[in-house]
């Protein structure tokens, strides 16, 4: 499984390398003639669109650049510029171009889900949608399937699954073998019919679908989703494809972690801390360690780690809970100078000090931390009890 793919289907699934299927409205190669371009203007375009669907973005961004200078701009061509900068990491400027474009030319079609899938890439589920929702006009029907994919995938990431349902369900009913769609359904419907789910996973890898990638895919959208229990399987099924991939390693022992299976969880990231991915293993692996209640062994393993506000945390809530308080307290100090607008900080070096007396300076380091979360229960669970012991102990 390649890492470019990977990077472009991160938490969007499988759906943005079907981005440059022709669509009715925003113009097919073929039918460029139209809007006065010339024989070297539709090479050009032609050699774009080869590109992108190469992941050769300079050259992209370098052929447009010359026209622009030479000719002159165009929508088509700046919503392709946009493409080529978002996917070499110029997110904020790809936005402003794919904006621009649309404000020129709001019909044509890949535009439109191109920045639907940026925007998905970016949190932004609900401007997402309103993109999907526009390439349905202008996109000809023959885009149905995979405008239906990025539907359903903004839907599950908004929580939205019966909702998602129904977009698989539309798409299928225009392309009742998509691969994709099928796999998306058993997905969506597992829980409440295990046994058509099991066979819609069959239908689909026999169309192609459940190839390894996909499957790593599946994984992840739920994994990132909420649903780990349900990510394990895919994630399982990718990770026996190839045994030493690392990255799905990874993210299968956080579906096991996440789904209370720790002890598998731990034996899985043990065999990554020689590999790759060894810093992120020790990492997770420590955390599990440490809510396992083994301090001792979380300590030696947050040490490995590169010295971090974050990891410095977590050094001296081990001390803490070995009664090496003192030593915590001068390690979390030094975390809170550092970020003092952290409210986790904030509140452990609360704990740390009410254990050994320090009741004022808790107290305000407690409050000072729902200043800046007042929805933080572990602050106020916390506060409420080191008020109580306080009233009681001037009775």
């Amino acid at each position: 499984m390649t890492g470019t793919f990977r990077t472009v289907l991160l938490g969007m699934a499988l759906l943005a390398s079907m981005v440059f299927i022709a669509c009715a409205g925003g113009g097919k190669v073929s039918d460029l003639a139209d809007v006065g371009w010339d024989e070297s203007r539709r090479d050009a375009d032609t050699r774009i669109i080869t590109l992108l669907d190469q992941g050769r973005y300079e050259e992209v961004i370098g052929i447009a650049d010359s026209i622009e200078s030479a000719e002159g701009t165009d929508p088509r061509l700046q919503g392709q510029k946009a493409e080529a900068l978002w996917r070499t990491g110029s997110v904020d400027e790809a936005v402003a171009l794919f904006e621009e474009s649309l404000l020129a030319d709001y019909a044509v079609c890949e535009t439109h889900l191109n920045f639907a899938v940026l925007l998905l890439e970016t949190g932004k589920t609900g401007r997402a949608l309103t993109e999907l929702n526009e390439a349905k006009m202008f996109c000809g029907i023959e885009n149905t399937p995979v405008i239906s994919r990025n539907l359903a995938v903004v839907r599950i990431k908004r929580g939205e699954e019966a909702a998602a349902l129904t977009v698989v369900d539309e798409g299928l009913d225009y392309a009742p073998n998509d691969s994709y769609l099928l796999g998306l359904k058993g997905m969506l419907i597992a829980g409440a019919n295990p046994v058509l789910a099991e066979t819609l996973f069959v239908k689909s890898e026999r169309a192609g679908g459940m190839t390894p990638d996909f499957l790593y895919q599946l994984g992840l959208l739920m994994l990132r989703s909420s649903q780990p229990s349900r990510a394990v399987k895919p994630l399982e099924e990718a990770l026996a494809a190839d045994p030493a991939d690392e990255e799905v390693k990874l993210n299968y022992a956080e579906a096991l972690a996440r789904s209370g299976r720790t002890e598998e969880a731990e034996s899985v990231l043990r065999e990554m801390l020689g590999g790759e991915y060894a810093e992120k293993a020790a990492q997770r692996l420590a955390r599990l360690i440490f809510r396992k209640g083994d301090y001792g062994e979380a300590l030696v393993l947050f040490r490995t780690l590169p010295d971090s506000p974050e990891n410095r945390d977590r050094v001296a809530m081990c001390l803490h809970r070995l009664s090496r308080t003192d030593e915590a307290i001068a390690i979390q100090r030094s975390v809170v100078d550092e970020r003092p607008d952290w409210p986790t900080a904030l509140i452990n070096l609360a704990v740390m000090l009410g254990s050994v007396g320090e009741l004022d300076e808790s107290e305000r380091l407690l409050v000072r931390a729902l200043e800046l979360d007042p929805e933080n229960v572990t602050a106020t669970v916390n506060l409420e009890a080191l008020r109580k012991v306080r009233r009681e102990s001037w009775r």
